[in-house]
């Protein structure tokens, strides 16, 4: 599939998001928001501070649909010094697009260094990937790459791997190499799943919805007994305003997963909704059964019986969410 002219591929992988970038960008995308925030970019780079607070917001006012000019106005107000005015387009970022608050998340968290050399000194592929996977939960997302590049190059070209480097590359919002990541895994194994749901994820974080929705369902063909995917599909189609069709998928979740009460919490929150409000009752009762000190479960039950007019029964929830919020 062609990408580049998809503004949500192009703003992301153009690698143009100001103080962060570790990877090479990518100079070839001729979309007039990439110029845009190129022409913003170099506002940043030569410190004309106030020059580019106006293109980031001019940049936010013409592709209201973007997260990217959002967030990069809120690392610019950061490395200012305004916190509240980074918070404030933080939390828009993230309603936008959730993969903007990976991004500013990892950012945030990142090492104030990278590590120097971190792929000496690794004789065994194991050793190598534990390595990759503690740098990636330390944030050390420049660390873990070179790991798992190390270690297809070193040890094992795998499915596997490659999906590993891809989700990496998905977090720095460098969407054309996770993408080329996730197909040349599907290039040597076919039937490798979690490559084909992460093109799917790939496919729904760039908004091309039809493409997401066939490699859902692709997906599904390829592991049926898998709860991901049934999760992962029923969370798209809660986006998509598709409330059937992710019914459906979560009662499919239900049903591999039944003493779980994640999943009777997200299929209450679809049925609430859809205001099926008894049904959505029994599923949160039913949560609350399986984690009783989830605080949260009460207030949501509390809104599911003041809607069947238990107006008794939701203030006894919402105390009892008090109560254990106050044992916390």
């Amino acid at each position: 599939m062609q990408l580049n002219n998809n503004r949500y591929f192009a703003l992301a992988s153009a690698q143009l998001l100001p103080f962060s970038s570790f990877l090479s960008p990518v100079h070839h995308i001729a979309d007039e928001a990439v110029l845009f925030a190129k022409q913003a970019l170099e506002k940043v780079e030569s410190k004309a501070w106030k020059d580019a607070l106006s293109m980031y917001t001019q940049g936010i006012e013409t592709y209201p649909e973007q997260a990217f000019f959002h967030a990069c106005r809120s690392l610019l107000n950061a490395h200012l010094g305004d916190q509240e005015g980074a918070f404030y387009d933080y939390q828009v970022a993230k309603s936008i697009d959730f993969n903007y608050h990976i991004y500013l998340e990892w950012f945030e968290n990142k090492p104030d260094t990278a590590t120097i050399d971190p792929a000496v000194g690794y004789s065994d592929l194991q050793a190598l990937l534990e390595a990759a996977l503690d740098a990636t939960q330390g944030f050390d997302y420049e660390h873990a790459v070179v790991l798992y590049s190390k270690a297809l190059v070193t040890f094992e070209n795998s499915a596997e791997i490659l999906v590993y480097r891809g989700a990496l590359y998905m977090r720095l919002l460098r969407y054309d190499l996770a993408i080329a990541d996730f197909e040349s895994a599907l290039t040597l194994d076919p039937t490798h799943f979690p490559a084909k749901l992460a093109i799917a994820k790939f496919y729904e974080a760039v908004h091309e919805e039809k493409a997401a929705r066939d490699t859902f369902d692709e997906a599904a063909l390829l592991s049926p007994e898998s709860s991901l995917v049934y999760e992962e599909r029923g969370n798209f189609f809660v986006e998509q305003h598709a409330y059937p069709e992710a019914l459906a998928d979560y009662n499919m979740l239900v049903s591999l997963l039944p003493d779980d009460f994640y999943v009777y919490a997200i299929r209450a929150d679809l049925l609430g909704k859809m205001e099926k409000w008894d049904e959505a009752l029994q599923d949160y009762s039913r949560a609350i059964q399986l984690n009783p000190y989830y605080s949260d479960l009460y207030s949501y039950r509390a809104e599911a019986k003041e809607k069947l007019g238990d107006a008794e029964g939701a203030a006894a929830d919402r105390r009892l969410y008090e109560q254990i919020e106050a044992e916390d």
